[in-house]
């Protein structure tokens, strides 16, 4: 059956790459690399089971490893270094746009920054100019309290 699972890897990798020239994914891409180190399994006469534990292997670690790096350098094309999803829990931050009650609004880390943000306790507003703590993330929004009050005083 080797012939029939290389030709199997084949299409598989020319379909991904396809795919990931038509979506811009960048997800196809490293399932492609998962697929040419199948082929590469199967070319040396090794088993489906290893195979498709090296297809796997390696299209995980390829999108864990590249794929933060590859998505921050093409949305950024900027300078500024690639900060991971928690990378901002105990940061400060400048309100934006107004965190609305039970809604959400925009907050600045650093030098520009921005993230959606939602306030820890959902029935508050946090003005626009206030300062925030960054206290985790919930995927690409940050949850915030305010550090400061109305009239400039810490809370």
């Amino acid at each position: 059956m080797g012939g029939s699972e290389i030709v199997f890897w084949v299409v598989a990798i020319v379909v991904a790459i396809v795919g990931e020239v038509f979506t811009t994914s960048f997800v196809l891409v490293f399932l492609a690399f998962g697929g040419l180190v199948a082929l590469l399994l199967a070319a040396l006469g090794l088993g489906l089971p290893l195979q498709v534990v090296g297809f796997v292997a390696a299209s995980v670690a390829s999108m864990v490893v590249f794929r933060p790096a590859v998505l921050h350098r093409l949305a950024s094309g900027s300078s500024e270094r690639y900060e991971p999803r928690g990378g901002i829990v105990g940061r400060s931050a400048m309100v934006t746009t107004a965190i609305e009650p039970d809604g959400s609004g925009t907050i600045r880390v650093g030098s520009g920054e921005f993230w959606t943000a939602r306030a820890l306790y959902p029935g508050k507003r946090i003005e626009v100019g206030m300062r925030v703590r960054v206290l985790d993330t919930d995927g690409l929004t940050a949850l915030v309290e305010a550090t400061e009050i109305e009239g400039g005083e810490r809370s």
